[in-house]
């Protein structure tokens, strides 16, 4: 165990590289998180667990168990009923709701739902991202909850290319209990013990134990399970960085998404011969494929759709889902103030003569070419606060000040920027 200061400055990250075998070994570091960062990411939680309440939604891989069980639709309506409230602690939520009963809540997807926790995490892991580089699909993170006695999901082993930088946020300890791929081969294929017994498993396993305020990193390709018998909650962040397939897999379905049509209710029959293509006319007429992409063979559009990939996770700090977008409670006038919120940058790309996109927070908006307009993002990249008023002098002055207040509404919109002193309500 490797005792840390808690700066995650350049200096830290390369101990934990060093420490971590350049991300190959498994490791606690010890007090990562100082108490005023446990605190914040403790309330962080209870404030997800609220918005999902007031979603009414298992989306986003939201699953919650009691008494080892999964909680179909019926019961998660009691959970939805019961959100965390402003002053109760994840001690006294979850004895309000599940009256001493051993419970468990997963959670993927959590950069959605918490702008302040995101943003947080995304500067803890700017320094090690700025020396690794960003991991190829991006990063998401994951939330723990509970005093179940071990991981509902039982022993597993995530999918190659998965690792993760787990930050305990207490209050109780955790173990997590590891084995290597090759070891829980011979136990469970040639020594005969089943797969998910953890009993027989336990004695072989690799233990890493950590507190309220640790870290603990996971490598790619372990198997593992976690254990506590009181409360805590982790915060974990997975880097994904899957094989070559895996990726353009996720590569195609980014494709499809560029070329999304307007729904219809068409349901017909093909009585023309099998070499005659003209039934895909109605479909293609539909599709709104952007303009660069056309007339391109499969290998060049394949090669674009990864640049537009990588330009979205490093518009939004390695994230691979953008947030919620916001809708501001009034328009932006000359007289307010925004902001960029570092490390998120708004990124520009030149797509065909005369046209840009723009990058903001791993969303894609496409738009005229213009010196003002790059002035205007590239003044905002700076992260200082900007009278609205200074932002549209560096537009071409024969311009109406609607046409860079709707620029500045759609980026405080996707959440590139924000208001200062908004409104509130």
């Amino acid at each position: 165990m490797k005792e840390q200061a808690s700066r995650f400055d350049e200096a830290w990250w390369e101990g934990f590289l060093s420490e971590s075998r350049q991300l190959s070994r498994p490791v606690v570091f010890k007090n990562a998180l100082d108490a005023d960062r446990i605190a914040a990411f403790q309330r962080a939680v209870l404030d997800i667990l609220a918005t999902l309440a007031r979603l009414r939604t298992r989306r986003y891989g939201f699953r919650v168990y009691a008494a080892g069980r999964l909680l179909d639709d019926d019961e998660m309506n009691h959970i939805y009923d019961s959100p965390p409230q402003a002053e109760e602690s994840v001690e006294t939520w979850s004895q309000r709701v599940f009256a001493g009963i051993p419970f468990g809540i997963i959670l993927n997807s959590g950069e959605k739902f918490h702008h302040d926790l995101s943003r947080e995490i995304a500067r803890m892991l700017a320094p090690l991202f700025d020396k690794i580089g960003l991991p190829r699909e991006g990063i998401q993170f994951s939330i723990f909850i509970g005093d179940y006695d071990k991981t509902p999901l039982g022993i597993h082993q995530d999918k190659r290319g998965e690792n993760v930088i787990h930050f305990h946020a207490g209050p109780a300890a955790k173990t997590m209990y590891l084995w290597e791929p090759e070891q829980y081969a011979r136990l469970t294929e040639e020594e005969g013990i089943a797969k998910r017994d953890f009993a027989a498993l336990k004695p072989h396993a690799r233990t890493f134990h950590f507190e309220a305020g640790d870290l603990f990193f996971m490598p790619e390709g372990t198997y593992h399970i976690g254990a506590q018998d009181q409360l805590s909650i982790g915060v974990t962040v997975w880097q994904y960085t899957h094989t070559n397939q895996a990726l353009a897999d996720n590569l195609h379905a980014f494709l499809l998404k560029q070329l999304d049509g307007e729904p219809d209710e068409a349901i017909t029959h093909d009585p023309s011969p099998p070499d005659d293509a003209g039934a895909l006319d109605a479909i293609l007429a539909r599709r709104r494929l952007p303009e660069e992409y056309r007339g391109l063979d499969y290998e060049q559009m394949l090669r674009l759709a990864y640049q537009d990939w990588r330009h979205c996770l490093a518009s939004n700090a390695g994230y691979r889902n953008s947030p919620f977008p916001l809708e501001p409670a009034s328009p932006l006038t000359r007289s307010d103030r925004v902001q960029t919120e570092a490390p998120y940058r708004m990124l520009t790309r030149d797509t065909t003569p005369g046209r840009m996109a723009v990058y903001v927070r791993g969303n894609k908006l496409e738009m005229n070419r213009h010196p003002g307009l790059i002035a205007m993002l590239d003044r905002l990249n700076q992260g200082q606060a900007c009278a609205v008023a200074e932002l549209l002098g560096l537009l071409n002055p024969r311009w109406p000040a609607k046409i860079g207040l709707h620029l500045l509404g759609e980026l405080l919109h996707w959440r590139g920027i924000r208001q200062l002193d908004a409104p509130s309500g």
